[in-house]
């Protein structure tokens, strides 16, 4: 629901504050697009803690801001993914850990917004997702050939950002009809 691929902004904390809340531990999230974070973490030593907010910011879509006290893990200037043979910038970066009851959750922060497509977005600033035992990614669908040979199990969750996975949710004021899925259509009817 927060899927920069999607036209989302990148930034929306939502799922990130259940993990926090609930104490989740050996948990990894992101992409959050937050420039101004990406900087104020560039200018701090690998292993210094401070506190941060972050994410948040682009829109009412995008839930509150974080407010933590964050372990800087790792930096990146210019990084980028894989996607295939394709390499697509995610910027300047930052890896962050926010301690839980549970352990700790952590967290990429970039400063192009773009969706994960590749692990490089988790582990060019220090988070090392084979150690996760949950991993949240931003993106709908094609973080999949990336992702799910590393995961136990692919579960999809909507976070309740501009983007849902459920189309019905958009507020279509101009579309054809019928239209699958907002409404049903007869046996054979292809997509038109």
């Amino acid at each position: 629901s927060d899927n920069a691929g999607g036209g989302a902004a990148s930034d929306n904390t939502n799922v990130l504050k259940r993990l926090l809340e609930r104490g989740c531990g050996d948990a990894a999230i992101g992409p959050f697009w937050d420039p101004f974070a990406v900087a104020i973490c560039h200018t701090k030593e690998i292993g210094s803690t401070f506190p941060l907010r972050f994410g948040g910011k682009a829109s009412a879509a995008s839930g509150a801001p974080v407010d933590a006290e964050v372990t800087l893990i790792g930096l990146k200037r210019d990084g980028w993914q894989s996607f295939g043979t394709a390499k697509v910038s995610f910027g300047d970066a930052a890896g962050i850990r926010i301690a839980t009851a549970g352990g700790s959750v952590d967290v990429t922060l970039i400063s192009n917004r773009t969706q994960a497509l590749g692990t490089e977005i988790f582990s060019d600033v220090g988070i090392d997702l084979a150690s996760k035992r949950y991993i949240g990614v931003k993106s709908t669908h094609h973080f999949h050939a990336a992702y799910a040979p590393i995961a136990s199990e692919v579960i999809y969750c909507d976070g309740l950002g501009p983007s849902p996975l459920d189309s019905r949710l958009y507020p279509y004021r101009k579309i054809s009809r019928p239209h699958w899925p907002h409404d049903e259509l007869p046996p054979g009817r292809f997509l038109v």
